[in-house]
């Protein structure tokens, strides 16, 4: 077998991994799912694991590594002339609302959650693995609109959060806590709108 075949195959087989190691952690959470579960479920040794993995908070953080490296490229699959600002923020709304309201990114949410009391670190993984690296990109996104003059000069990393806010304000935490329905189209096509429009009007210059 030549290099390039055994390191793809090291990759393929390191995927694998992730995608047990996420079902497990999802269904059992994190204190109660250990290295030789997810050894089990892949049907193999956890010798095996510890190749790949030295311990479950390095598995756990390249879980979350990937996942929030899904959003972000979904997030910035727009180039840098992909439309005016108002078409950015709505494509930034959007992308950002329906990762964040999908049933796996709620699990992910509840399991940090309900574990970070025992484990402090898994927030901050999850923090430094998504939100940080989101809202520094969008940030600076922001921050070339105050450069240009279009958005008042201000913190663009608190704008960010803002219009974060703004785009889930409403819809996700009734979702999260189970007394709503996910939204239809129309209702994610209304707090998009309403987001972008709240958020350009608060920060014109």
């Amino acid at each position: 077998m030549s290099v390039a075949a055994t390191i793809t195959k090291r990759e393929d087989r390191r995927e694998i991994i992730l995608d047990v190691a996420r079902e497990c952690f999802l269904a059992e959470g994190f204190a109660a799912t250990s290295m030789s579960t997810i050894a089990a479920r892949l049907g193999g040794s956890k010798g095996t694991l510890y190749n790949y993995f030295k311990s479950k908070e390095e598995l756990f953080a390249a879980m979350m590594q990937r996942l929030c490296g899904e959003l972000q490229a979904t997030l910035f699959d727009i180039g840098p002339d992909g439309g005016d600002a108002e078409a950015r923020l709505t494509h930034f709304a959007r992308s950002f609302l329906g990762h964040l309201m999908s049933p796996e990114a709620m699990g992910i949410q509840r399991l940090i959650v309900s574990e970070s009391e025992r484990f402090p670190e898994l927030g901050r993984i999850f923090y430094d693995s998504g939100p940080r690296i989101v809202l520094g990109r969008i940030g600076a996104y922001l921050q070339e609109l105050m450069d240009a003059g279009r958005l008042r000069r201000t913190d663009p990393v608190i704008a960010a959060q803002h219009f974060k806010d703004l785009a889930i304000s409403g819809i996700y935490w009734p979702r999260m806590w189970g007394v709503a329905s996910h939204p239809t189209p129309d209702e994610v096509d209304n707090q998009v709108a309403r987001a972008v429009d709240t958020f350009l009007r608060a920060y014109k210059p």
